[in-house]
């Protein structure tokens, strides 16, 4: 099984940009709804419809558009009951993750971030352009600050970001465990530096899809990437 049990599509805005997802389990109390970034140009009609597919293709039964839960999500939830409970638990968090995603492009230096919730904690994998500490001190500041910061302090850190002055390297790998407790680590920050002289090309034609602003790019990705950006839009221009 695939996904989240029991999440469902509750209904799509008239203009197809907006999704709305509720939990069966309890639709009342969960809601989220998804925007499609301006430039993209499927509507979420589309994008069902290419999923569905897909499913249907590789003998899969997709199950977003059932309004019951099935008994195979049944089955699943009630052979691991201490799981679900740990992730009810850190509820929390991943709203407050959710709430909070400005921090990841107002605040932060990076260029790509992937959350996820591997059953133990809630843990984010993001890379930078920059390997010195000042571009995630920032963040993690504003992540624990009492004002709008989350619940959550750092118990743990282990940085290896390069000296002034040294290439960049795969191994300048930054760790940081957040708890409630010392002995609770619901929140866990994984920071790669990306190496110099990567092509950039894919990524900011990404990130110029999702609406991403020069000044960001600027501030986030490395002379070489801004450069690739600049070649983009004079091609796309001509």
């Amino acid at each position: 099984m695939r996904g989240i049990p029991g999440l469902r599509i509750d209904r799509t805005a008239a203009d197809g940009r907006r999704l709305r997802l509720r939990m069966v389990q309890d639709p009342e109390q969960t809601e989220l709804t998804l925007v499609l970034p301006g430039e993209v140009e499927e509507d979420w009609v589309d994008i069902e419809g290419r999923h569905r597919r897909w499913c249907e293709d590789n003998t899969l039964r997709p199950l977003w558009a059932n309004g019951q839960l099935d008994a195979v999500e049944a089955d699943y939830l009630g052979a691991y009951p201490l799981l679900e409970r740990s992730r009810s638990n850190r509820a929390a968090v991943g709203s407050g993750l959710l709430r909070r995603s400005a921090l990841f492009h107002t605040v932060a230096t990076f260029y790509r971030v992937q959350i996820w919730d591997d059953g133990d904690s809630w843990k984010i994998d993001a890379r930078t352009a920059s390997p010195r500490a000042s571009g995630h001190d920032r963040f993690v500041d504003r992540l624990c600050h009492p004002r709008w910061g989350l619940p959550v302090h750092l118990a743990h850190r282990f940085c290896w970001c390069a000296p002034e002055g040294a290439p960049y390297q795969w191994d300048h790998t930054c760790a940081f465990y957040f708890g409630h407790a010392p002995d609770d680590g619901p929140l866990y920050l994984r920071v790669h530096a990306s190496p110099e002289g990567y092509d950039y090309r894919r990524q900011v034609a990404t990130l110029r899809k999702a609406g991403a602003s020069m000044r960001w790019m600027a501030r986030a990705l490395p002379r070489q990437a801004v450069q690739q950006y600049e070649e983009l839009w004079r091609e796309s221009n001509r």
